[in-house]
């Protein structure tokens, strides 16, 4: 049953069908709850709590596009808004591959994130003031990794991550091919004073058909 529901869920994924069209939108859900459709290949669910005592932003689910689309969603949502956001994504996509770039975390690295011309495909608007803060949510590792949309032509990659207490980056230039996913990797470099990473293309990504 399991080994069906991944198999059902990769033919709904970013090398079956071409996403590039997707842009962040986002729909209401009862309780200052907000579901967003992000660049990152997933949807998120904010809800911001108002009452003094929290004041703050909290992540309710987050879920990967193709699995949503054949599952239950990770978070609170109507049946209808959930079917409107389904025909948001299947009507926006297009056949063909999606062109999509894929980060590795090497070990002894803890949270990472990214930037693609500068811009962090993660972010969103929240349903409560910026100055609120965002609480909760796992990492992309824990789904189907962290991976975003891209445009085809030349993106600016920046990545910072955690090696041990020391915040570090590094940076990559691509010259992105339309319909060609790309797979980066971030690692630790040895024998330096201080830890540093290195960002480099991994292994030619394998589509699924592939």
């Amino acid at each position: 049953m399991y080994d069906r529901r991944v198999s059902a869920a990769d033919a709904e994924g970013p090398d079956a069908w071409c996403y590039d069209a997707v842009e962040p939108r986002s729909w209401e859900y009862p309780g200052g709850g907000q579901l967003t459709v992000l660049r990152s290949l997933e949807l998120v669910w904010l809800r911001f709590d108002s009452n003094p005592a929290a004041f703050a932003t909290f992540v309710e689910g987050e879920q990967a596009f193709e699995d949503f689309l054949v599952g239950a969603p990770a978070g609170p949502l109507s049946d209808a808004v959930a079917a409107d956001v389904r025909a948001y994504l299947r009507g926006a996509r297009t056949p063909g591959r999606s062109t999509w770039l894929a980060l590795d975390l090497g070990a002894g690295l803890g949270a990472a994130a990214w930037t693609l011309d500068g811009v962090n495909p993660d972010l969103c608007e929240l349903p409560g003031p910026a100055s609120a803060g965002v609480y909760g949510g796992a990492a992309a590792t824990s789904r189907r990794g962290i991976r975003a949309l891209v445009r085809p032509g030349p993106v600016a990659v920046r990545v910072y991550a955690f090696a041990g207490h020391a915040r570090v980056e590094a940076a990559l230039a691509l010259d992105v091919v339309a319909h060609q996913p790309r797979r980066l990797r971030v690692a630790l470099v040895d024998g330096g004073p201080a830890p540093a990473i290195a960002l480099t293309e991994a292994a030619a990504h394998r589509a699924i058909d592939a």
